[in-house]
């Protein structure tokens, strides 16, 4: 089995090359893999620095990375016709920084689970504790991490409404 693809395409890579040798492209040269290559890299299991440039490299349908909280996804194609809002709603995305798109959408904790099997790498100023985990923060994570600033803009937000309300009251009762 010999299969030509790129470093980004972990999983089905790693499925391949434990059927036998496969052929990998890391930045344009071929490279042969063996099995304990592949056992080796399991065991590693290290993300790579990878920079703003080589993610926007990636931005079509058929070539889709995105970042969200600064970890590096390398989507496939079965990922973006099984996502329940269509292949559209993600591949928009692809080549840019996705995260508050994902957490406007108030992902699930099993979608997260699931975009989590695409984490190729990181980038630079990544969370110490988003890096060592290897995945998408919970959704109680988030919540619970102090300086969040959500509830602040909530309540400006309703002072604002409450003091726009008043005014409409006093000015069309005139």
């Amino acid at each position: 089995c010999s299969t030509t693809i790129r470093a980004s395409d972990l999983v089905f890579f790693l499925h391949q090359a434990r059927k036998g040798t496969s052929t990998m492209t890391i930045n344009g040269d071929p490279k042969l893999i063996t099995p304990g290559e592949v056992a080796k890299h399991d065991s590693e299991n290290e993300l790579k620095l990878i920079t703003p440039e080589e993610v926007a490299k990636h931005d079509s349908e058929n070539d889709c990375w995105m970042v969200m909280h600064k970890l590096v996804f390398n989507l496939p194609k079965q990922f973006l016709d099984d996502h329940p809002g269509g292949p559209d709603v993600v591949s928009c995305l692809a080549g840019k920084d996705a995260t508050c798109d994902f957490e406007d959408i108030a992902h699930s904790d099993s979608a997260r689970d699931w975009a989590n099997k695409y984490i190729i790498g990181y980038m630079e100023g990544i969370d110490d504790d988003i890096k060592m985990a290897k995945r998408i923060p919970k959704t109680s994570e988030l919540k619970s991490k102090p300086g969040g600033g959500g509830e602040g803009l909530m309540i400006l937000l309703s002072v604002l409404v409450v003091g726009f309300a008043a005014v409409a009251y006093f000015v069309l009762k005139a």
